[in-house]
């Protein structure tokens, strides 16, 4: 609380409503947008028209003990359509049968690049980088124009809708597009309901907000399902991929810096294994986090090389960390009005107030704008509107638990702890997966 010219002002409640109407209007402009295409892909499309088989695509593959996947994966990938395709499997210092697993493969197109203790088990960086490496050694054969070979990072967990390369590979065309993020769903979202919140996650990130930044020039690149041009990862030096922890948002930043274009595709998607118990998702998330954190040190590049739209989209997206952690004090705050309204409920003596149904709207009505978006997509598998209503409101909740794994990471950042932990992996729901890729419709339109 100040006074200023006689009036008394409380800062804090100045910069909590300020935080508030800064996230919802930025959250409403992102729905918005994303409703309809940028005019930048409109002129795209009719500058440079092309085919995808003009273009070669090379499938890398991290892999750290992922001998529970790593095979339906690569069978999934060799049944792709497509005449100009290699798959390196990067063996990052397995104990397991990965590497044993990948070389038994009968498909000639799948090559093992095996890592060792001490230079393995760096991080995922790290192990991407090795493979760039490999595949500017010539070892995949003889490399054509730089320009015209697309490099896709693909998680061992990771499943390509089967049309995903003729959807990608023609928008390379373009000279100035430097990578393209297709979308990502849980595959095994009908397992239990932490699996389903990670489905609605990255459903409302990439069908909102990547859709949305395509306006703004500021789309950025997920660790599943990122494909590349070669010729772009050249031009960040001999070592692309960042050591940070989040090091797909570290590439996507440094991509648009250097004058690259990175386009979002939302007609294909890449489905992979989400997590069903909370304890291993914290410390997925808690990575994730980390990250970003450290991803705050590209910030002067952003204020030096971009400008518009580009640069302030960015300027808030690198902060959103930041901005959580201050968030997490308003929810706190939220939940004790919550407890207090009880209280006047079980007592009696609560009388009814208008900022009820405002506190209300701002807390869940965001969630349920997007909810509708999500809702188009499940619709036609038993998630009807009733359902879509009761989870949408327990996805609020669930957004909380990024409070959780945000403090973690502060604390681990503060103590100087940024080892790299890797997400374990579960017995592949098979059945399933191939389900949702013969039936691509039903996960992404």
């Amino acid at each position: 609380m100040m006074i200023l010219y006689g009036q008394r002002i409380d800062i804090v409640l100045i910069l909590a409503v300020g935080l508030v109407l800064l996230s919802v209007l930025y959250g409403v402009l992102m729905l918005v947008l994303s409703r309809f295409e940028p005019a930048s892909a409109r002129r795209r499309s009719m500058t440079f028209p092309a085919t995808a088989a003009e273009k070669a695509v090379i499938f890398v593959v991290p892999c750290l003990n992922e001998e529970r996947v790593i095979a339906a994966s690569l069978d999934r990938l060799v049944e792709m359509d497509y005449p100009r395709m290699q798959i390196l499997v990067i063996d990052d210092g397995s104990d397991d049968g990965t590497a044993s697993i990948v070389r038994a493969h009968p498909d000639p197109r799948v090559r093992l690049l095996q890592r060792r203790l001490p230079a393995a088990r760096q991080g995922k960086g790290e192990a991407l980088n090795a493979a760039i490496r490999h595949i500017r050694s010539g070892a995949l054969g003889a490399c054509t124009d730089p320009s015209d070979v697309a490099v896709c990072v693909v998680d061992a967990d990771g499943r390509m809708e089967p049309q995903a390369l003729d959807e990608v590979m023609p928008l390379f065309a373009d000279p100035r597009l430097g990578a393209v993020q297709i979308g990502v769903r849980i595959n095994n979202r009908h397992q239990n309901l932490l699996a389903r919140m990670q489905d609605i996650e990255f459903v409302l990130y990439t069908e909102v907000f990547q859709r949305g930044r395509r306006h703004l020039g500021s789309v950025g690149l997920g660790g599943n399902g990122q494909f590349v041009r070669l010729s772009a990862l050249n031009s960040l030096g001999p070592e692309p991929w960042s050591r940070s922890l989040s090091e797909d948002l570290d590439l996507g930043v440094r991509l648009l810096i250097r004058g690259w274009n990175i386009e979002f595709c939302s007609t294909s998607a890449v489905h992979q294994q989400g997590l069903v118990d909370a304890r291993r998702w914290v410390k997925q998330r808690t990575r994730w986090f980390q990250g970003h954190l450290q991803s705050w040190t590209l910030v002067p590049w952003v204020l030096r090389d971009l400008t518009g739209a580009r640069r302030v989209d960015l300027l808030y997206h690198l902060t959103s960390p930041y901005l959580l952690l201050l968030a997490s004090f308003l929810s706190a705050a939220f939940v004790l009005w919550i407890v207090s309204v009880g209280i006047g409920v079980f007592t009696g003596s609560l009388d009814f107030s208008w900022w009820w149904v405002s506190a209300y709207a701002v807390a869940f009505g965001p969630a349920l704008m997007y909810g509708a978006v999500y809702w188009r997509h499940e619709r036609g598998h038993g998630f009807g509107p009733l359902t879509a209503l009761v989870v949408l409101h327990v996805y609020v909740g669930y957004a909380v638990l990024w409070y959780v794994a945000g403090w973690k990471a502060a604390f681990r950042s503060l103590a100087g702890r940024n080892s790299w932990a890797k997400t374990d992996r579960t017995t592949d729901d098979q059945d399933q997966t191939a389900r949702e890729l013969d039936h691509p419709l039903a996960a992404s339109t």
